[in-house]
């Protein structure tokens, strides 16, 4: 289960529901089954796979030459990342449609090989860079490292978080005496809150009996289950394995404090859970606070602020306060979280969502299919792995 994934499936809900009719074009056969029913019951869905025994299938799925799955005239076009804008520009002959958006959930997503001179992911770049206007920035980090490599004035930044359904949460209260720590999320090598966490639950337990949750799976559990064994704290840090969506409010009800960031942190504050900020890629145990207390959109990317405090001693300062004082952060951090409702920002996304996008570039799909399948060669399985993962 990932951010974007459950996105998708929350804004196309939340079009149908404002009178809007959705089409959603998967670029991939392997999906979460539940969310592509939930999906399906709310947008007519089409799955482009002629690779389906190739685990990044996906990005032969964008390149290799095809027919259009749909034939009606779009009024607006929403591509998630730059593989979707390829597969746009690709089959730019094939859909009629009026305007275009382009969605950059993650940061790494306009970094990842840029300091690489392969040709598929390079025409990439360059085919984004050419359209950055047409970007809604979830943050202003990312809007700030996409104006690196393409001057952006501040006029020609569109701003819209990811949304999220305030409803789901409302019914939910966090549990002061409960001590439970939760964290949700893929487990991969970025997210280090989840190592970051571990390695200081010993000194929670000093204080009181402090277990920590963590849901979701992902390619670093097995390092991160040995290392609470190094910490000594295995009998304390639990493994859920992967969640159901549709539980997540089930999950953060009487949590006491939630460790993470992306849309779960937003919605571990809509369920009024005091939530601490999980910076990205932090070599140190270190937060930049209550999401509460963060200004703006950017919260989880170590550029978004320059404040850092120990996790621990936000942990043992949430410990120390009074039901009270509690009950006022919690309050607190659903007001945060309104900042990200769902219906609120369904309405900017068709109102934001005005221009088509310039396919004047030469980017050939034959010599990107060829440097995907060499580049897959020469460097092996990692090549396979998320974008947003080390390689």
């Amino acid at each position: 289960m990932g951010g974007v994934e459950t996105y998708v499936v929350r804004l196309a809900t939340e079009l149908q529901k404002q009178g809007h009719i959705v089409t959603v074009i998967l670029l991939s056969s392997k999906h979460d089954n539940l969310l592509f029913q939930k999906l399906s019951s709310v947008a007519t869905v089409h799955v482009v796979e002629y690779f389906p025994f190739f685990g990044a299938s996906s990005w032969l799925n964008a390149l290799v030459p095809a027919s259009a799955r749909s034939h009606a005239h779009f009024d607006v076009v929403h591509v998630v990342d730059l593989l979707t804008l390829s597969y746009m520009y690709f089959q730019r002959k094939k859909y009629s449609f009026s305007a275009l958006s382009i969605g950059i959930y993650h940061s790494r997503e306009i970094v990842w090989w840029r300091d690489r001179n392969i040709y598929f992911r390079k025409k990439m770049l360059e085919l984004y860079d050419q359209n950055v206007r047409l970007t809604l920035f979830p943050n202003e980090s990312t809007a700030e490292i996409a104006g690196t490599y393409k001057a952006l004035d501040s006029s020609e930044v569109m701003l819209l978080p990811l949304g999220v359904s305030l409803e789901n949460y409302r019914m939910c209260y966090p549990g002061k005496l409960s001590l439970k720590l939760i964290s949700v999320g893929r487990l991969v090598d970025f997210k280090v809150y989840n190592r970051h966490v571990i390695s200081i639950l010993s000194s929670l337990r000093l204080v009181d009996d402090f277990q920590y949750f963590i849901y979701g799976d992902g390619p670093e559990r097995e390092a991160l289950e040995s290392y609470s064994v190094q910490c000594g704290v295995a009998q304390f840090v639990h493994f859920m394995g992967e969640v159901k969506y549709s539980d997540l409010p089930e999950i953060f009800n009487d949590a006491f404090c939630f460790i993470g960031s992306g849309t779960t942190l937003i919605e571990a504050s809509a369920a009024g859970v005091p939530s601490i900020v999980g910076i990205e890629s932090i070599p140190t145990p270190h937060t930049c606070g209550f999401f509460s207390e963060i200004d703006g959109y950017s919260y989880n990317e170590a550029s978004a602020t320059t404040r850092r405090i120990p996790i621990v001693e936000c942990i043992e300062k949430l410990y120390r306060m009074e039901v009270p004082q509690y009950n006022s952060l919690s309050d607190a951090h659903r007001t945060k979280a309104g900042q990200f409702n769902i219906e609120d920002t369904t309405s900017r996304f068709i109102d934001l969502t005005t221009c088509y996008p310039d396919f004047k570039i030469r980017f050939s799909r034959y010599r990107a299919i060829l440097s995907f399948v060499c580049s897959v060669i020469k460097l092996g399985p990692k090549a396979l792995k998320s974008r947003f993962d080390v390689v």
